[in-house]
């Protein structure tokens, strides 16, 4: 399963729609809180996180994640983006990172490549 979080319920709407079209199985969340509690109760694979959250930064949520289950796939996307922000992200385990708006189809390639290789 694949666990998108972002507080743009827009986005949340239109990932789940192409990674279901892909053929993956999707949650959706709109806080950490709510991430959080949907990795409690599913076996997320692979997550793509909003760095910016109402409840706490895109890097926090993800170290919690990894705490929980180390083997957790992370991709980071922001409206924010910098250079300095994408080297953080890689340095911190996210195994792709992108700037808004993205390519929907690099985004499911960059997915099945980590979950591939994984």
């Amino acid at each position: 399963m694949i666990l998108i979080v972002d507080d743009q319920e827009s986005m949340c709407w239109v990932l789940s729609k192409v990674l279901r079209g892909a053929g993956f199985s999707v949650e959706t969340a709109g806080t950490a809180k709510e991430a959080l509690s949907i990795a409690t109760n599913n076996k997320i694979l692979a997550t793509i996180i909003d760095y910016r959250l109402p409840d706490k930064n895109g890097f926090d949520l993800f170290r919690e994640l990894r705490n929980r289950n180390p083997k957790i796939l992370g991709v980071l996307i922001t409206s924010y983006g910098s250079k300095e922000l994408q080297e953080k992200a890689l340095r911190l385990g996210f195994h792709a990172y992108f700037d808004k708006p993205f390519q929907n189809q690099a985004l499911i390639a960059a997915l099945q490549a980590c979950l591939k290789n994984s």
